[in-house]
């Protein structure tokens, strides 16, 4: 459930910033789907090399598919988690600090995923570069093997994803827009 679902816009700003959140908060539910696909491709190619084991039968490819979906899982769990304010968070402190902290946990948490990523996004560049060949044993049913490249995608959709977020966050903050805050805690 959307955080801002009964929250009513006071303007045209404040409703277009809504509406780019809710996007992004949406998107965030499909990088949940994708890391769930990734897992399951995970979790059959490994049942499918278990089971095979005992008639003697593996292929050379599972392994290193298995690996790339970790990857994929990961990178794609970076923007799902982060969006879907499922990472770490300080709440309970910052309400001690009343509104004061509030408002300085959020700036400083936006300030901090734009440094972070910012600095992922500028060495694309040279990952991308530097990032030459094929992964082994990742083969592709025509016998091609997935581009090296390919591992990092993942990784730099999330990060803009998380700028763009940030950004949204602190036009929000700026507009008056109360942030998105998790109502269930699984510490509490």
């Amino acid at each position: 459930m959307y955080p801002l679902d009964n929250h009513e816009p006071g303007g045209a700003l404040q409703g277009a910033l809504l509406r780019l959140d809710l996007m992004l908060w949406r998107l965030g539910g499909v990088f949940i789907w994708i890391c769930n696909i990734c897992m399951l491709g995970m979790l059959t190619l490994t049942g499918v090399t278990i089971l095979a084991r005992p008639f003697g039968w593996s292929a050379y490819w599972m392994w290193p598919w298995t690996m790339v979906f970790f990857v994929w899982l990961s990178f794609f769990g970076f923007f799902a988690i982060y969006v879907r304010l499922r990472d770490i968070r300080v709440d309970f402190f910052a309400q001690r600090m009343g509104p004061f902290g509030m408002a300085a946990t959020r700036l400083i948490s936006d300030l901090s995923a734009l440094a972070i990523c910012g600095t992922l996004l500028g060495l694309m560049p040279t990952v991308i570069a530097t990032s030459r060949g094929y992964v082994d044993g990742a083969i592709f049913p025509d016998g091609g093997e997935l581009a090296r490249q390919m591992l990092s995608v993942p990784l730099f959709i999330s990060t803009f994803l998380i700028c763009l977020v940030a950004l949204v966050d602190l036009a929000k903050m700026a507009a008056g827009l109360p942030e998105n805050v998790n109502s269930h805690h699984p510490e509490a």
